[in-house]
């Protein structure tokens, strides 16, 4: 008659198998916890600085553009033009890789001095409109920071991260240019606050009035109209030759 042998040890191990694979699976969700987080976040990082990458080629586009054209493309056809002159689809030029609008803004001035385009990384935050009175503030607005008056941005914690302007000075390229007249506008006047409106060659409307800077480059055959205190003060059409204007008490003063 055969005898039945208990091992008892079999239960103890299978016992302490178990015990080790709950440890083993418990410092697994812990190191899942801390590591997960910090991988998020530098695959963060990477596409923001992909896409500050990508906004910089986009200016270099706009620069090369402005070059050939003696003018920055529209706000109505930059993306096809872009897209055009660097063989890319349109909608890789408006969109960045998040499906985010990108804005492409241009500086009061006819061709427009400078531009921008504008990003936004954080997904339910879009670009607001900037109006020409903003430009300067959003132009000035310093890297991870959160231009004055973006509310929506500003109640998010870190969304200036988020956030990336490629600024574009085209002063350069028209200042080599000869087709293109620099007129400087001189406001000292304490008493009178100055502006203008330009309408470019074969336009039939002004556009503006603008905020004075103090120098701008025109198109020969531009009519600039110039205002003091909202009240349009003086009209210039502009010639082959550099000219300066003074805001002179409330009028203002072409100068030699």
């Amino acid at each position: 008659m055969k005898r039945s042998h208990s091992h008892p040890d079999l239960g103890r191990s299978a016992a302490f198998t178990l015990i080790e694979m709950i440890g083993v699976l418990a410092i697994m969700a812990i190191l899942a916890s801390v590591l997960v987080p910090n991988v998020l976040r530098s695959m963060d990082r990477a596409a923001v600085r992909a896409e500050a990458e990508t906004l910089k080629a986009l200016g270099e586009q706009v620069r090369q553009y402005a070059k050939i054209n003696g003018a920055p493309p529209t706000q109505g056809t930059w993306d096809t033009d872009l897209g055009t002159l660097a063989d890319i689809a349109s909608v890789d030029i408006r969109t960045n890789r998040r499906g985010n609008q990108r804005r492409y803004v241009l500086a009061a001035g006819s061709p427009s001095p400078r531009l921008m385009i504008i990003s936004s990384m954080r997904n339910g935050l879009a670009i607001p409109t900037i109006s020409a009175a903003q430009f300067q503030t959003v132009w000035q607005t310093a890297d991870r920071a959160v231009p004055a008056g973006w509310a929506a941005w500003t109640a998010v914690a870190g969304s200036g991260e988020q956030l990336l302007i490629e600024r574009v000075n085209l002063q350069g390229i028209y200042l080599s240019n000869p087709a293109l007249v620099t007129i400087t506008f001189n406001t000292t006047a304490a008493t009178a606050v100055g502006r203008y409106s330009f309408r470019p060659p074969g336009a039939t409307a002004d556009s503006g009035p603008y905020a004075i800077v103090p120098s701008q480059t025109f198109a020969p055959g531009t009519i600039l109209t110039l205002y003091s205190n909202g009240t349009a003060n003086y009209t210039y059409a502009v010639g082959t030759v550099a000219r300066t204007f003074d805001l002179s008490g409330a009028n203002w003063i072409p100068q030699p």
